[in-house]
């Protein structure tokens, strides 16, 4: 096994580090933000920029050392872009559907607006354009 090269090792480290950090900060946020919706962005945004950093420090090593390991950790950074966003937003939706209210201390927009039923037609019933004004005009 080879020794890494000490610029190599030093960016390996930082990003290790940030991805630590990134981690940390998830977990601060989960433990003290107020409700479902504001809870699960922390740990979300953490694992979408943490685990990458983490994997991307271990494919440098890898890389490094002369091992063939690194395309295990750039399948690990594929999945967790692919499959971290796909999944929160399957939990909120779950939770809008249970109806799972946000906490009054939350700023924003709510996640509770009306959905639209839209009628579909046979063709134009009007002349009214898409601003209200007349096709004609």
């Amino acid at each position: 096994m080879n020794d890494l090269s000490t610029p190599l090792a030093l960016v390996a480290a930082i990003a290790a580090l940030v991805g630590s950090f990134f981690f940390l900060a998830g977990a601060i946020g989960f433990v003290r933000l107020p409700d479902f919706y504001t809870r699960i962005h922390a740990p979300t945004k953490a694992a979408s920029l943490g685990i990458p950093l983490m994997a991307f420090a271990s494919m440098l090593v890898h890389l490094g050392a002369g091992l063939d390991l690194w395309v295990e950790d750039a399948l690990i950074i594929l999945f967790v872009f692919l499959a971290g966003p796909v999944s929160t937003q399957v939990l909120v939706w779950a939770a809008v559907a249970r109806n799972i209210r946000s906490s009054s201390e939350t700023v924003g927009q709510s996640v509770f607006r009306p959905i639209e039923l839209v009628d579909v037609e046979e063709g134009p019933t009007d002349d009214v354009g898409p601003h209200g004004t007349s096709a004609e005009s």
